[in-house]
């Protein structure tokens, strides 16, 4: 075996024993785990801080709540958390386009069910994505009670559990694994 295959091999072990993208179910467990996940510890090196109900948008301030993340560990899930707004019906549908999405907008995945029951849930997958880093959405106005804008380079994705998904999966697979 010359040094050429030799390199081709070690190339191929090294790709194999790299973790692919695992495509989540937007669901309060997955977006509770990443959430977790990304908040700042002690060890941070570089942290991202977010309000989604800032004083200067007419909130109160008790309502202006700043979550700290790892910055490093955020930008480690971004695919995840893209994912997991791709699965937003405010994504599938023109209201995204709208620019005036409440809060009820976030609550709804495209099947047209109910993802999140707890509002913890729903204000943890939007200061995930509501963020410099990643930059998905914007803070809300109290004065219209919504955000202004969100992100339109967010891409529709299906849930592993849609009986539609393997053939989609399939399409996209690797607009995710790249």
């Amino acid at each position: 075996m010359g040094l050429k295959d030799k390199m081709i091999k070690k190339a191929a072990e090294i790709e194999e024993r790299r973790p692919q993208f695992t495509p989540l179910e937007l669901n309060e467990g997955n977006v509770q785990a990443i959430f977790n996940r990304c908040l700042r510890k002690e060890d941070s090196k570089e942290i991202t801080r977010t309000t989604l109900f800032s004083r200067v948008l007419g909130y109160a301030p008790e309502d202006e709540i700043e979550i700290a993340f790892d910055k490093n560990v955020l930008l480690e899930n971004e695919k995840n958390i893209r994912y997991l707004y791709g699965q937003l019906k405010v994504v599938h549908t023109a209201e995204s386009k709208t620019n005036c999405l409440s809060l009820n907008n976030f609550k709804t995945a495209y099947q047209g069910t109910i993802w999140a029951q707890s509002k913890s849930s729903l204000l943890e997958l939007l200061y995930l994505g509501c963020n410099s880093a990643l930059g998905l959405g914007y803070r809300f106005s109290k004065k219209y009670n919504d955000t202004t804008i969100i992100s339109s380079d967010i891409t529709p994705t299906l849930s592993p559990k849609d009986p539609a998904f393997p053939a989609w999966w399939e399409t996209h697979k690797s607009e995710w694994e790249a």
